[in-house]
């Protein structure tokens, strides 16, 4: 039944070819963790992909960065789980965000001063020529 309802979930996608053991067992530990997730090859990236049968559409979840499927593959997948993790993950994210901000600021604010510091000698240079 479960190798059924993932075959009938990449049935249109004749590049993804269902994973369901491998030396490691991993997408048997993965599926340990959560009975939805399923591992596929990708013929056409050459990468591996999570997917799972709870998302609704594309049942593409994330493609593994590794080039084989091990046990940094599962800690992958825990660590960005978003069920677990997610307002953690959300939280990270806004703080990258604003860090990302302050940073354009303060060099918006060094450029504007740079460009001050050019200027000024010509102005100053003008206003002595106009009196």
């Amino acid at each position: 039944m479960y190798r059924t309802k993932i075959k009938d979930r990449i049935k249109h996608k004749p590049w993804l070819i269902p994973m369901f053991s491998n030396i490691f067992c991993i997408p048997e530990r993965l599926r340990r963790n959560d009975p939805n997730l399923f591992v596929v090859f990708n013929k056409a990236t050459q990468k591996y992909e999570i997917h799972s049968l709870d998302n609704k559409g594309d049942s593409f979840s994330l493609q593994v960065p590794f080039e084989e499927l091990d046990a940094r593959t599962e800690e992958f997948v825990k660590k960005y789980d978003l069920r677990r993790h997610g307002m953690k993950i959300y939280r990270e994210i806004d703080e990258h965000n604003e860090r990302l901000e302050e940073q354009n600021r303060r060099q918006r604010s060094n450029d504007i001063y740079d460009m001050a510091r050019e200027i000024y000698p010509l102005f100053k240079r003008y206003a002595y020529w106009r009196e």
